[in-house]
């Protein structure tokens, strides 16, 4: 009888190793896109449906599927393995896979940015998609076993929600967005009335761009964490969040990125829940 071989995987690159092929956007060598860290296998069907829609796949995404994959694999194979440690990893794995998709992390300073520039704006959808994301995460089982990994988690999810939300006490839907309602401007013929909400939105305006620098310095501290304890490649290429700014009042704009100091991350392993307590008391305060 003759014996028939099957094709069950393909070598695909995560980072596209040709000009012009998907993501291939990088600072990458040659070398590198073809090490085995760039490298992920793929069934036919698959490899053809991620390289035509790199934007629901970016790379983050792919190191993620290939890390719970390798996860699996070890598990099933190695008899001397622990499958407890390798179910909580494959837990985090998911939970971070939420983040990077849910969060729009490739595109991070593209989405989070125009909430700081006039007129503010969010598209609908992903809003709405964040949104979804924080409520997965309030709901989700945690493993325990990598306390600093979950702290960052958490003060992220929870800030983002935060911020969200106090967004939406003075946002208005049109045309697909979330648009800052400056209705009040109308009223400047009513010279008390205009003063009192003009002091209002500022006071609004103030506090959004605390809690996106907030989220950001959370993301930031999230994304080395992840690097340190999941996987060292973990927004490697993409590089650190940051928020752009301006223009400021010689009509220049400048990017920063924010960072929580190496006191400020000791501190907050512990004491993130009552962070997030204080950045929601305030958010309740401010009357908009």
């Amino acid at each position: 009888m003759g014996r028939e071989s099957f094709l069950i995987g393909e070598q695909a690159h995560i980072v596209g190793k040709g000009e012009g092929s998907s993501r291939s956007n990088s600072i990458l060598t040659a070398d590198e896109r073809d090490s085995y860290h760039n490298l992920i296998l793929l069934c036919p069907n698959h490899h053809t449906l991620i390289d035509r829609n790199p934007e629901d796949y970016p790379i983050e995404k792919l190191h993620m599927i290939k890390s719970q994959h390798e996860y699996w694999v070890e598990s099933a194979l190695s008899e001397s393995h622990d499958s407890k440690t390798n179910a909580n990893n494959i837990i985090y794995a998911h939970l971070i896979d939420l983040a990077v998709d849910g969060c729009l992390f490739s595109n991070w300073e593209e989405w989070i940015s125009p909430l700081l520039i006039y007129p503010r704006r969010i598209a609908i959808d992903i809003h709405n998609k964040a949104l979804v994301y924080t409520l997965k995460m309030h709901k989700a089982v945690w493993p325990g076993t990598l306390p600093e990994l979950e702290s960052s988690m958490k003060l992220f999810s929870t800030s983002l929600n935060i911020m969200l939300n106090f967004y939406m006490k003075k946002a208005v839907s049109e045309k697909g967005y979330f648009i800052e309602d400056n209705s009040y401007k109308r009223q400047w013929h009513t010279h008390k009335l205009f003063a009192e909400l003009s002091g209002k939105s500022s006071r609004w305006g103030k506090y959004l761009a605390e809690l996106i620098e907030e989220v950001t310095k959370s993301a930031n501290w999230l994304s080395e964490i992840v690097r340190k304890e999941i996987n060292p490649l973990f927004m490697a290429t993409d590089g650190k969040f940051s928020m752009v700014w301006g223009p400021d009042d010689t009509f220049s704009w400048r990017t920063v990125v924010p960072e929580y100091s190496e006191a400020e991350k000791s501190q907050l392993i512990d004491s993130y829940e009552q962070k997030c307590s204080n950045l929601m008391n305030k958010a309740t305060s401010i009357v908009v």
